[in-house]
Formats: C-alpha cells, structure tokens, sequence
C-alpha cells in the first residue's frame, strides 16, 4: 500500500501537467467569471404590467385586472397571482411552483396574455417580464437641458440617436427613457371656429388620419427595369398640415383655421427633475448573465462619444452605476484578501520556519482559492457577494487542511523518520482526519444546495463557493503539499522553527494546560459555564438588529415619496422640488433626480403622486459614513403629508425584485366592500401604531379619490344625434388626447398628436360647458349629468380576492413583531368573509430561515453519520456534536459585540461554524484514539494529542482569523456585506479553538471509563 501511495504521490511530472491545466482553467475562470453586485435571479416568478392611462381603479380590476387573472390562474404551477391595481395602471405578478423553468413560465404567462387580448380594451396592452430584472438596472444617466433649449429637439435626438447606440452595446438588454416626450406635431382644436364653421371633432380626426399615405402601388416595367410604383404623402411640417381640408356641412375648411398646430413633444403625466429642472431621464437594464463593470463602463464610454450630438449646452450627468458598487466591493474584498493572506502567511513563516515548508502553505491559499473559482465559473456562477463571502470565508479555512498535513510530516520527521517515509507515514496519520474534517465542513453546505425560495437564490452561490474551495483545499493538501516537501527534502537536518515562536506556542501551551485541568476537574462547572453563556449569546442576538442585505457607500441613495392618493401631479411637482432644494444644500449631495410618476411603458408603477430621488453624492463623500448622510437627508426632507424612505438603490430594488413591493412587512386586509374594508383598515392602522416593534404604519389602500362622473342622458343623445360611445371618442380626443396618425420622419415616426391645449385647468363650469355633438355646438351639460363621486386610489388582488395592503417597518425581530401585531388585532370584530394575513417579505425570510433550519439539521443527520462510521460508537462523535451549538457561542458574542446587525450573509456564517467547528476536535480526537489503539491510556493518549495537535489547531486559529481580519474590521467601505459574516465564523472559530482543546478532551478523559 505505501508502495503505491508513493509511486503515485512521489511523480513529479504527473502533478506538475495536473496542476498547470487546473491553474491554467483557474486563470481563465478568474479572467472571464462575471462580476455581480448580487447572484443571478432564476427566481420562478413573472411580473405583467397594464398601462390604461385615464382609467380609475375599479373600472381597471373590471375591465384589464379580472379577465386578466381569469386566464393567468388557470396556468400549471402558479402558487399565486397577485394584482395591484390602481388608476390607469395593474401589475400582476404571478409566482410559479419552485424547480420550474423561469424562461418557461414567462412563455406560458404570454400565451394566456394572447388568449384575453381580445377582451382587453384596445389600448392596454401588458408588458410582462421575468420577476428580478429590477436588479439588473445597472445605469442612470439624466440630461441637464439649459432654458432655451427646444426640448423637442432634445427628445428627438435622444430618441433616434442615442437610445439605439446604447441598445446596441453588448450586454445592454433594455433602454428606457422618461420625463419629456417624444417630439410630435400637436393639433390643438379652436372650440369657438369649430362650433362657428358646424364642424364636430371627429372631422379633424378623419381628416388627419386621411392625410398620411405610405403604401405600395405595384410596379411598372420601365425598359429592362421593374420600378415601384409608392403612393405617399407624409405631412412633416406645420404648413402641410395647415393647408390640410376637412369636410365640413359648406364645404371643406382648412385646418389650420380650425386648430393650432405646434412641433412640441407629447405631454406626459410625469415628471423626471434635474435638481428640479425638466429632463430626460435614461434607465439601462443589462442583460442576465453579463458582467456589470464592462457594461457600465461601455456605457459611459458611448455616452461621451455622443455627447457631441446633443443640442449645445445639454450633457450627460450620471447618477447612478452599479459598476462603482461592483467595482468598491470587488477591489476592497481583494485588496483585504491580499491583506489577509499576507498576515497568514507571515504567521505561519514566523511559527514554523521559512526552512520547514511553510512557502508551501503560501502556495496552497492562491491556488485552493483560484481552482474554487474556476468551479464557480464551471457551475455557470459570478463573482457576487455570496461567492466572494465564501472566498473571503474559504481564505483562512483553505490553508487549515494544508497545515495539519504539514504538520502532521513534520512530526514523523522529528521522530526520526527519513524524509520519503516520513512523508507517506505523516500523510497516512493524518488523511483520515483531513478528509472527515473537511467533509463535515462541506457537509453543511450540501443540503443548501437543494433549498429554494428566498434562501436558495442567496446561499446555493455561497453553499457552492465553499464547496469547491474546501474540495480544492483537501486536494491541495493531500498532493500538493506532500509533493513540495519530499522535494524539497532530501535528507540532512530538521528544520527548526524560530525560539521565538517555540517560545510563544510553549506559553499559550501551558496557559492552555491551567485552563484543561481546571476543565477536567470541575467538567459539570464547565459545562454549565458554556451553556450559560450560550444563553446570554442568544439574549444578546435578541437585541441585535436585523436587516436583509447591507451595502457599501454606492455613492447614490434613493429616497422613496407617497403624498396622500389622489394629489395633483403640480402639487406633487411642487412638493418635490421643495424636498429637492432642501436635499440639494447639502454639502454631500452632487445632484438629485427626482422621479415623480410612471411613464407608459416601462416597468414602474408609482401613480403621480409618489415616486423616488435618487441623490448622486459628491465623489469621497461619507465613505464610511452612510448611514449619516442618509439620515441627515430625510431629516431635511420631512414634508407635512409626505410619507419618506431612504435607502441604497440595490436594495430597493432587491425588494422590488423579489415582491413587487418596496416594503418588506404587510398586513393584508381581505373583504368585498370597499367602504366597509376602508373602515377596517383605519381601524387595524390605529390599533398597530401603538404597537411596539412597528413604525411607519400607514394605509395607502382604498384611499377615497374625487372623480369626475360624466353620465349620459339617453334622450338628450338620442336628439343630438349621438350614441355614448361617439360622446365617449369625443370627450376622449378633447380632454384625454389621441394620436391620431404617425408620419415617418427619418429613422422616427413623428406623431400627430390632438386634443386640447390645458383641459386639465378646467372646471366644472368649464367642462359642462364644453361644445361637442355632430356640430360642435351642444354643450356638454345638456346631453350628460356631471357629479363628483369618490373611487378608492387602489387596491390589491390576491389570488383574486379583493385585498388592501397596510404596510410598516418592524424595529424588531420579525417574528416578535408578527405576535405583537396579533395581540393587538385579537379583538377586532370582522365580518362574515373577512380576514387578516400577514405578507410582505418578511414572511418569505421566515419561509428561507425554516429552508436552512431544515438545511442544517440535514446537515446535522450526516455529519452524525460520517462521524459514527469514523470514531465508532457514541461518546466521541457525541462530544463533537455537542461542540456544535456551543461554538455559537463565539460568533453571536462576537457579532453583539461589533455592533453590527444581522443580514442573510451574516446568517449564513452561523451555518458555516456548524462544520467548522468540528474540524479541531476530529484532528484532536483522531489522534486520541490512534494513541489508545497503541496501548496508552486515556489520560495519556489525550496528553500526547494535546502535545501534537496543539500547533496545528492554533496555526489554523490564527490562520483563519488573519485571513479574515481587515475584512472583519471593516477596511474599505467595499467590505461592509461580508464584514458580519467575517465577524460571526472568526468569533465562532476562536471559542471552537478554546473549545476543542479544553473542554472536549476534558469530557472525553472523564467519560471514557464510564
């Protein structure tokens, strides 16, 4: 058997052409792995948006909302379909059964789409796209347009120049433009000539449609050439159209005496605010998959190349790129692993030597971390904070197989083994160990990689991270390190570690003896002692913050704004450009745009009376002081009636991502009455304000809205000549506006737009009085009754059951906010086929903690399990076992300690220690038992494990921790995601050290006889 170990492990020439065609695929891998903010989003959800501008709340769920479902509830594996549903406006997002096909589940939900298009109105039209792609809007560029500036120039520029040229950027999957609109020729009817000349509305819109001719005639043979016969007439110019004729009862009449016609851009209900200022707004999506600093920066690139087609005096301003996040975390964590690795290394030079092959384990580090990135890249992964917190993680656990090998040869050549025996005999001694170690370790991750849902997109990156790192490392260990040694010995004297550091390890052995025999004398006081203070770590975890997803400085923050449903777009305009001002005078704030509305079209769904800034800070801005920038900003912001939030941009769209909601923490409110639903709602609002752990209660549902009622009189119609349908076209052309036409102007069309001027500035008064009719002649008021009535702002459908979200923040643990809310609702009467629920995204972390409470007590049967085959019988796997909930202990102190909070990377790091924690204490216990086998006693076979086994476990101490140290101190504001994490696993690693080599021996020297 050695025989063969040896002639496969002693060939040079193998592992050398091995490890060069891994390294090299780990270069490659490292070159080529895309660059993330966050792990890809397969998450099986679809998200349909309905555009129907114009339209209340309630005449949407009837006419878009309600058929919609119909058809969308019906599909395979749809868990739940849920509706927002608001005037002009339904988002439905619909999530599928877990394992499914992404890219399928949109096909599907397409399908149904084209089945009810024959039921929706003519002019809705749902845009539906894969849940998640909020996150991969990766740039925000607005323009500043000086006063003077056309702006139907600038759109027009904007939208035939510059939308194309970054669409065609590799990567860019999307590009969407806001605020101004597009330029077009509007139409503007003169009520008082129409009424004069007997001419109704619907003439003007007949003449223009009448105008634009653009179709094939045929061919004529023209020699030996076929010619194209084209019949058009394409009226680009103002002129054109004034001359245009249209029938009226004594003849035709030219237009342009009958309307003013103007080259303007199309008005929008919404608004895009450069630092208060009109502006075109530019969201870049990139596509799934692309790396985010390439893209972002070929962006900025093109945009400066096009700067010069702008109008003079407009230019580009930036306010947001996710590539300065990508880039603050990838440079911070790699600058901090180099940090890191520098410190391990040197600790292990000064402790073991320079002569003793300690360069080996210098070596190990890079190469076990660059083949877990080429597995990374194999499994179809990014660079992301998940992977890069397993690297980070990986960083001081990779070099802990290297050294208990070198170690453990060491050892055999100072008891006077020759060097190629003592190579194989150290390697025999410890393969074992090495191998069950690093499996229980891995062990723990495995079973993550089955979860779904919320935990399954955020930990099977990290759970895979660890995987081929700890996989790697094990390899490393067992060839690599065994091969450089018997190189690099040949025979000739043992190299001896420095005196200094046989000085230290002989100090903190013997501190560490004081304390194992204080352990063995008093185990019962010792146990005691470690579960007590895992009982004050849990109460200090109790105090401790929780929060999903903390990021560095990206340079940007995003400020959310709702003023009550129903408030004018000038009002909030006005509002806005106040908060703005305010903003603005801080010295940390470069720029603002402001976002009020949604425009058609794309993916945001606020009304015109919320929206979002976001706030460019000025470059080296609050680098490390986030937190207090962004908490001056909304304290200057406080509006009265204004509901604000501030936060980063990747977490907001995080949230958005994963629920189609901002908030994370909703009360669902079920019924079927609107009035009687309002009523409750104010009551669950009043009753939760008071509630400890909750702030920020509000109800933005079933808010009563004035509308306008035009209802027809029948017989008044009937004698005007009209049908409510053609009043309906009427009033829409008029107050609502209507493209009647589009007329191909270079690479762009160029639409004919018509209606009023300002109808919005109209009163009652005004609109009653409004001519209409086949003459345009019969005021308004005369064939339909006006009233104000009231709609609710909106509403939500859930799996098609009328519902009314009322949202707030928990200030404490999710859970014990759950139970207090409960407490407060026990008394509250509801009627027959109402109900309460609970929503939002906090359940769905719970719904991820039970994935990976499931996850680790799987983990827990197998480790169980490999540690039963290896040690046999129950008292030593036993005591490695009980390890694991102590171990805990570190982390959760070391966290409450820092002052940190905790978020889903942080929790993934109490996870790891579950198998970390394990890995001393197997080498230790091993190594025991081996000694038994020999014919020691207990007492004694525990003493000579001590001896040998304590370097290695405080070279892996201190090893880990290094390695984790700058990251776990905070340096760089790139480092903040994984410095919980680096906290937790250090604290964690250093308790299961003192843990390993004290109370567990203790334990197993007491109770071995019994």
């Amino acid at each position: 058997m050695m025989n063969a170990l040896s002639r496969v492990l002693l060939r040079p020439a193998l592992w050398i052409l091995l490890y060069g065609a891994m390294i090299g695929y780990g270069i490659y891998a490292l070159v080529n792995i895309p660059v993330e903010v966050l792990p890809a989003f397969n998450f099986p959800a679809v998200s349909v948006i309905t555009h129907l501008p114009g339209t209340t709340a309630t005449t949407m769920e009837t006419l878009v909302a309600t058929p919609l479902e119909g058809q969308l509830l019906g599909l395979p594996d749809v868990t739940e379909v849920r509706s927002t549903i608001g005037d002009g406006l339904v988002e439905t997002d619909l999530r599928f059964r877990e394992g499914t096909d992404p890219n399928a589940d949109l096909q599907a939900v397409n399908g149904a789409i084209d089945r009810v298009r024959a039921s929706l109105p003519p002019a809705a039209q749902p845009l539906s796209e894969i849940m998640g792609n909020a996150i991969n809007e990766v740039a925000d560029y607005a323009l500043q347009i000086p006063a003077g500036v056309p702006r139907e120039e600038v759109s027009r520029t904007v939208a035939a120049t510059i939308i194309p040229a970054l669409r065609g950027i590799s990567g860019v999957q999307l590009v969407n433009s806001a605020g101004i609109g597009d330029a077009a020729l509007w139409v503007q009817p003169n009520l008082g000539a129409l009424r004069q000349a007997h001419i109704p509305v619907s003439a003007l819109t007949a003449a223009l449609a009448g105008q634009v001719s653009l179709a094939p005639g045929g061919y004529l043979t023209l020699g030996h050439q076929d010619s194209l016969i084209e019949l058009h007439n394409l009226p680009t110019h103002i002129a054109d159209l004034n001359a245009t004729p249209v029938a009226g009862p004594d003849g035709p009449v030219a237009l342009g005496s009958l309307a003013r016609i103007i080259r303007t851009t199309l008005p929008t209900h919404q608004r895009e605010l450069l630092d208060g200022q009109p502006s075109i707004a530019l969201t870049i999506f990139k596509q799934q998959g692309a790396s985010t600093l390439p893209v972002t920066q070929a962006i900025a690139q093109k945009l400066a190349a096009l700067s010069s087609q702008l109008p003079p005096g407009v230019r580009f301003i930036r306010i947001y790129d996710q590539g300065h996040l990508v880039h603050a975390v990838g440079a911070d964590l790699r600058r901090n692993l180099i940090i890191g690795g520098v410190l391990a290394i040197a600790v292990m030079l000064f402790v073991l030597g320079a002569r003793s092959g300690a360069w080996l384990l210098a070596l190990s580090i890079p190469v076990s971390l660059l083949l877990g990135i080429a597995g990374l890249y194999a499994a179809g992964q990014s660079l992301n904070l998940m992977t890069l917190g397993a690297i980070t993680v990986a960083l001081g656990l990779v070099a802990d197989d290297a050294i208990i090998v070198l170690e453990s040869i060491c050892h055999r050549w100072e008891v006077g083994d020759a060097p190629a025996a003592g190579v194989l005999r150290g390697l025999r001694d410890i393969a074992a160990p090495d191998i069950i170690g690093t499996l229980t370790t891995i062990l723990v991750f495995v079973p993550l990689l089955f979860t779904g849902g919320l935990a399954g997109l955020f930990f099977i990156p990290f759970a895979l991270g660890m995987v081929f790192s700890l996989l790697a490392s094990l390899l490393v260990s067992l060839t690599l390190i065994p091969l450089g040694l018997s190189l690099v010995r040949h025979g000739g004297a043992i190299p001896q570690p420095s005196r200094r550091s046989e000085q230290l390890l002989a100090a903190l052995r013997r501190h560490n003896r004081r304390l194992f025999n204080f352990v063995l004398a008093h185990p019962r006081w010792s146990i005691g002692g470690c579960f007590l203070l895992l009982l004050l770590s849990l109460a200090a975890m109790s105090l401790v913050s929780v929060n999903i997803l903390p990021l560095p400085n990206e340079g940007v923050l995003l400020e959310s704004f709702t003023l009550p449903p129903g408030t004018a777009l000038l009002d909030t305009q006005a509002a806005v450009n106040s908060i703005v001002t305010r903003i603005n005078a801080d010295p940390a704030v470069a720029h603002s745009l402001a976002r009020i509305g949604s425009s058609a079209g794309s993916n945001y769904t606020e009304p015109a009376y919320a929206g979002e800034i976001e706030i460019l800070l000025k470059p080296g801005a609050g680098a490390n002081s986030l937190d207090a920038i962004a908490a001056r900003i909304l304290a200057a912001s406080q509006t009265p009636a204004v509901q604000l939030g501030i936060d980063t941009p990747t977490v907001e769209r995080l949230g958005e991502s994963l629920s189609g909601l901002p908030q994370p923490f909703e009360i669902q409110l079920y019924g079927t009455q609107f009035p009687a639903m309002s009523t409750l709602a104010d009551a669950i609002t009043s009753r939760l304000a008071t509630v400890k752990g909750l702030s920020g209660v509000f109800n933005n549902d079933g808010y009563p809205e004035t509308q306008i009622n035009v209802q027809p009189r029948p017989a008044a119609l009937a004698a005007a000549g009209l049908s409510p349908a053609q009043l309906s076209n009427e009033l829409s052309t008029l107050l609502a506006g209507q493209v009647v036409t589009q007329v191909p102007d270079g690479n762009l069309a160029l639409p004919v737009y018509l209606r009023l001027p300002d109808p919005a500035a109209f009163s009652l008064d005004d609109l009653a009085a409004l001519p209409v009719g086949n003459q345009s002649a019969t005021p308004l008021g005369q064939l339909a009754s006006i009233s104000l009535v009231t709609s609710p702002n909106q509403f939500h459908h859930i799996d098609g059951a009328r519902a009314f979200d009322i949202l707030a923040t928990p200030t404490t643990a999710p859970g014990a906010a759950i139970t207090a809310a409960k407490r407060a609702l026990a008394s509250l009467k509801l009627p027959p086929d109402y109900r309460i629920a609970f929503g939002g995204l906090y359940p769905m972390l719970e719904a991820a903690a039970l994935g990976l409470g499931i996850a680790a007590l799987a983990a827990v049967i197998l480790m169980a399990g490999v540690l039963v085959l290896r040690f046999g019988g129950r008292r030593a796997p036993g005591l490695l076992m009980m390890q694991i909930p102590l171990a805990m202990t570190g982390g959760a102190l070391a966290l409450a300690a820092s002052g940190l909070g905790l978020n889903g990377i942080g929790l993934v790091g109490f996870l790891t220690l579950v198998g970390v924690s394990l890995n001393h204490g197997i080498v230790l216990l091993d190594r025991a038992q081996q000694n038994e086998n020999a014919g020691l006693d207990p007492a004694q076979a525990m003493e000579e494990a001590l001896n040998v086994r304590f370097r290695p476990i405080f070279l892996t101490t201190i090893v880990a921790v290094l390695g984790m140290l700058p990251t776990a101190l905070g340096f760089g504001a790139g480092a903040a995601p994984e410095q919980g994490l680096a906290i937790v696993i250090a604290g964690g690693i250093v308790w299961s050290a003192l843990l390993s080599t004290n109370l567990i021996p203790a334990l197993y020297i007491r109770y071995r006889g019994k």
